[in-house]
C-alpha cells in the first residue's frame, strides 16, 4: 500500500479527534500485528523486509506522536 505525503504539520492538517482516532488505530494495528511481524524477522525475502521496515517506520512515528508502545525483540536492529 502506498500513499501521497500528508502534511508535514499533523496539528494543522487534523483535527484533535482525527489525531486521536489516528494514533488509536495505528496503536492498535501495531500492537495486533506484533507477531505476525516478528515471525518474518527471518526471512530475507523482499516482501518482509518491506514488511518489517514498514513496521519499523510505524513504531517510530508512534513514538515520534508520544505513543508508548513496545518495540518487538525479534526486530532489533
Amino acid at each position: 500500500m502506498t500513499s501521497a505525503a500528508v502534511a508535514s504539520d499533523l496539528s494543522t492538517a487534523l483535527s484533535d479527534s482525527e489525531l486521536g482516532a489516528l494514533l488509536e488505530a495505528s496503536t492498535w494495528y501495531a500492537k495486533y500485528h506484533e507477531r505476525m511481524i516478528a515471525e518474518l524477522a527471518d526471512d530475507r525475502s523482499a516482501m518482509a523486509t518491506a514488511r518489517l521496515d514498514r513496521f519499523k517506520d510505524l513504531h517510530a512515528a508512534l513514538r515520534k506522536l508520544g505513543v508508548q508502545v513496545r518495540h518487538p525483540d525479534a526486530l532489533a536492529s
